[in-house]
């Protein structure tokens, strides 16, 4: 699918679908009747009649020869034009690519200037048309044997259609949406791969070759090296599996690196059993999700790549899987991590944290000015939060608070949860340094604790918990059923406010 540009007063070849937003409190868009007094007058009928008021979600059509610019003119309702988010716009984008795919529509027309109002301008409006348009086409059919009558019709063109003539900020408001879409995707592919393909290997060779396309340097750390550099978190959550293990380590922008580097850390369990503390056998299928955080990571630095911005910024992506099938890790087993610190074993399903920790205090060599973190954790994040929002904390309130506005801005929020150091005391280990788990409360919280323990002297960290918002259940306005790519916008919007 394309997204293209266009003036709404040029004339266009009659496209299968046309799309206008309406808001209550507001009349039709002149623009939207100009040369079509039979849809206005549909339009003002529907409303007289009350038949169609302009309500989030509700729609009215004109079907047929009358209508010259497309063979269906559909008009969406967006609600009050003060109660207009960036939200609605996201869905409002997905209800006009379900009324296409239920339209076998190729080519879509919307009338851009009718959804810019309330929070979104028109620049706005365009970037959530090309990201979230791409991000609801997604299906990961590759396994799927395709029917011998297929006759599957695909949108082909998204025409956004424009009165104000702002061209050069909307080219640049659909590029970045479309920059956003296509990283976000690569994530979702990584993600929803079964792991009887997706292993740490495969991941590797995957980052290899993003890195050779997309201009950033990819280094393998793999078992042998991992066994002298004494990273006993990645190695003993791997021992149980007969797929090596492995770290790999991106960069990207080396020439900024005086501006600050940045390190994002990403939890690559690419499949995660429970181990011997082993998981109910409901919903494990989903437990390929468990390496989503190393996804989003791999996958802002193909969308770096593309965006060419100017910042410094280190990947980490320790990649093992939680498998019974070789020697694997017992509770009360006491590991050496790289740190040098000593962890006892309470719960082999909490091994996303050693991992992690391997990685966080392994960072200490690129002296990151920032660093954030992002693992499918905790299901008590999930619990707390659902899919609304991610489950945040840290060590420097300034971090929190840029993290906290990316996170607005992209539309995938994070909440903030305490990190007093009451919680540590759950933690501590009576054999060892620390034990992996803290009870049965509070889980959340004293995962992150565990983590800062090996988080380097005096580097400011963000610790995002996407254990809620990284996989859908069913489908949604933004996403199929399966993985959702969760953090890749985030981070991107971090990262270009950085650069600013």
């Amino acid at each position: 699918m394309k997204v293209v540009l266009t003036s709404a007063a040029k004339k266009q070849e009659r496209a299968d679908l046309l799309v206008v937003g309406f808001f209550e409190d507001a009349p039709l868009l002149k623009e939207a009747a100009h040369g079509e007094p039979r849809f206005a007058a549909a339009i003002a009928a529907a409303l007289k009649n009350k038949r169609f008021t302009g309500k989030f979600g509700e729609t009215v059509s004109v079907y047929g020869a009358e209508i010259q610019t497309a063979q269906e003119a559909v008009v969406l309702g967006l609600g009050k034009k003060a109660n207009h988010k960036r939200l609605c716009m996201r869905k409002a984008t997905g209800t006009i690519i379900q009324m296409a795919k239920c339209r076998r529509a190729k080519q879509v027309r919307v009338l851009l200037d009718s959804f810019a109002a309330g929070e979104v301008a028109l620049n706005d409006a365009a970037e959530i048309l090309a990201e979230n348009a791409r991000l609801t086409s997604y299906a990961f059919d590759k396994y799927k044997t395709p029917a011998k009558d297929n006759d599957k019709i695909e949108l082909e063109t998204l025409e956004l259609a424009y009165v104000k003539n702002q061209l050069e900020a909307l080219k640049k408001a659909v590029a970045w949406g479309t920059l956003i879409a296509n990283g976000t995707l690569i994530a979702r592919d990584v993600i929803n791969e079964p792991a009887n393909i997706m292993t740490a290997a495969k991941m590797a060779e995957t980052a290899e070759k993003l890195a050779e396309e997309k201009g950033f340097s990819c280094k393998l750390i793999e078992e042998k090296e991992l066994e002298e550099l004494k990273m006993g978190g990645i190695l003993a959550v791997n021992q149980g599996s007969v797929h090596p293990p492995c770290l790999i380590v991106l960069e990207y922008g080396s020439r900024y690196k005086k501006n600050g580097t940045v390190c994002l850390v990403g939890k690559g369990v690419t499949f995660d059993t429970g181990g011997i503390s082993i998981k109910p056998s409901k919903d494990m299928e989903k437990m390929k999700y468990d390496m989503s955080g190393s996804a989003a990571v791999l996958a802002t630095f193909s969308a770096l790549g593309d965006a060419k911005l100017p910042v410094h910024v280190i990947g980490l992506m320790p990649m093992v899987e939680n498998n019974v099938a070789n020697n694997p890790i017992r509770p009360g087993d006491i590991i050496r991590m790289y740190s040098g610190k000593t962890v006892e074993v309470i719960n082999t399903d909490a091994e996303g944290r050693l991992i992690l920790a391997d990685a966080l205090a392994y960072s200490e060599r690129f002296h990151p000015k920032a660093m954030i973190d992002l693992a499918t954790l905790t299901g008590m994040c999930a619990y707390t939060f659902g899919d609304k929002a991610i489950g945040m904390m840290g060590n420097d309130e300034k971090l929190l608070a840029r993290v906290r506005k990316a996170g607005e801005e992209s539309g995938q929020r994070c909440w903030e949860l305490p990190m007093w150091d009451e919680y540590l005391e759950s933690v501590k280990g009576h054999h060892s340094d620390l034990n992996n788990t803290g009870g049965p409360y509070g889980g959340t919280i004293t995962a992150a604790k565990f983590l800062q323990e090996f988080v380097p002297a005096k580097t400011p960290w963000v610790h995002l918990d996407i254990a809620g918002t990284a996989w859908a259940d069913s489908p949604r306005y933004d996403c199929v059923k399966g993985a959702t790519g969760v953090g890749v916008k985030l981070l991107m919007q971090f990262l270009s406010d950085w650069a600013k």
